[in-house]
């Protein structure tokens, strides 16, 4: 069992937000590989199907990014999650150049308050995959960082965001075999 969650905010108007980039790759995890039709349970969304010999659930907390802990707690329990490097955790990073990805296993938060609020329920060693969302208007026009990442991607950077979807996508099995170094390089690549 596996346990891929994505952060964001739930509501129309987050919809193609920076913040909510988690559910953008979950929600495209979905489509491509055709998961039932999603619930809400657990105070979110949850969709399962068996994929690479594999049950995943697919998991989008609704309780607004900062809250997102307790939800995926009671996930992780109810389908007796032991392991923590069954759980992944999709979501924007405001450090890194948009459209970086890297992969932490254990550690702080980083100042991401959705990471914050799932350490505090989970402890802090599951997989968390950072996702890049600072550009250079961020850098150079000075907008605070909670207006910033509530803004919307602008039309190059949902271009690449959807390269990468689809790249996520064609190596989520790599990801599911913990090979961590492979999936990225064979997301860098393209």
């Amino acid at each position: 069992m596996q346990l891929i969650v994505g952060l964001g905010n739930p509501g129309q108007e987050y919809f193609l937000s920076r913040h909510n980039v988690g559910f953008e790759i979950v929600d495209s995890i979905y489509s491509y590989f055709k998961f039932p039709e999603f619930k809400l349970k657990f105070s979110g969304l949850i969709s399962i199907k068996q994929i690479f010999n594999n049950n995943v659930i697919l998991f989008k907390p609704y309780r607004f990014m900062n809250l997102s802990g307790e939800p995926t707690r009671k996930v992780r329990n109810y389908y007796k999650i032991k392991k923590n490097d069954q759980v992944f955790v999709f979501h924007d990073d405001l450090d890194m150049d948009f459209s970086k990805i890297r992969i932490k296993v254990n550690g702080g938060h980083g100042g991401h308050n959705g990471i914050r609020d799932i350490i505090k329920f989970l402890g802090p060693n599951f997989i968390r995959l950072k996702f890049g969302i600072k550009n250079s208007e961020y850098e150079n026009k000075n907008i605070p960082a909670n207006k910033f990442v509530l803004d919307k991607f602008n039309e190059e950077e949902i271009s690449r965001l959807n390269q990468i979807k689809n790249e996520v996508n064609k190596n989520l099995n790599i990801l599911i075999q913990k090979n961590h170094s492979l999936f990225l390089n064979s997301i860098r690549r393209n």
